[in-house]
């Protein structure tokens, strides 16, 4: 067997990951089992478990991409193998990734909302807010669990039909307007297509505007109209507090 070079857990690494071609210099095989095969077992466990960790936090993107979902997601544990104790971390830098790709904007949609289930659903618990709360109009924000999304597709339609079980048809994916808030009830995670108002308002609030700031802001951006304010603040803030949005900056 020859001599071990002092970086040899780099390159066991790399072997494992795919970067590095396999040898089976260091091994000594046995009576199953030769050198060669002896590493490719690692990689090829090292293999099924990451890309499946990645699946489990993108099952939406995966669905979308199909027949080349392997191609894509190999491609990308090559450039980023993890470096976190935790599985869970393992699609962090795929957004990025894929942007600097070039991915087509429907992909990114559907990554950017896998993301936001993932992170809503490890977020800590926030303080309810109460309906007296806003008797006063508190500063506020939004809850850790909830995501702000304005998607280009449709793909939170197709997401939730695509994730559940058996053979039911999914929507075709269409461009369009979508504003919608990830967030969590219970234990799942739910989305809401809000009206663009609505959206805008608690969009400011994200932004760490108060209320009148973010009311402001979506009509300078053109999401909300007088009308449409007066006829709907009331019920929006009732939604918004139903479905656990908001809480008060302590």
């Amino acid at each position: 067997m020859p001599e071990m070079p002092a970086d040899w857990r780099h390159h066991m690494v790399e072997m494992i990951r795919g970067a590095e071609e396999l040898s089976g210099e260091w091994f000594t095989g046995g009576p199953a089992l030769t050198p060669l095969e002896q590493i490719s077992v690692y990689r090829r466990q090292w293999n099924l478990r990451i890309y499946d960790a990645i699946v489990d936090e993108i099952p939406g993107l995966a669905r979308l991409l199909g027949d080349d979902a392997d191609e894509v997601l190999r491609a990308y544990m090559l450039d980023h193998p993890p470096t976190s104790w935790t599985l869970n971390r393992v699609a962090d830098h795929l957004p990025a990734w894929m942007q600097d790709r070039g991915a087509p904007l429907v992909q990114r949609d559907m990554l950017a909302l896998d993301m936001a289930v993932q992170a809503g659903f490890d977020a800590a618990p926030g303080h309810t807010l109460r309906p007296e709360d806003l008797a006063s109009m508190p500063p506020l924000r939004l809850q850790p669990h909830v995501t702000m999304l304005r998607l280009s597709h449709n793909v939170h339609w197709v997401r939730s039909q695509a994730t559940k079980a058996g053979d039911e048809s999914v929507p075709e994916v269409e461009a369009g307007d979508y504003p919608i808030v990830v967030f969590r009830r219970g234990t799942k995670m739910r989305h809401w297509q809000m009206d663009l108002g609505a959206w805008g308002i608690l969009k400011g609030i994200d932004d760490g505007l108060g209320v009148e700031a973010a009311i402001e802001q979506a009509f300078d951006n053109g999401w909300l109209s007088a009308d449409n304010l007066a006829a709907n603040i009331q019920k929006w803030f009732v939604d918004y507090a139903e479905r656990n949005l908001l809480e008060v900056v302590c």
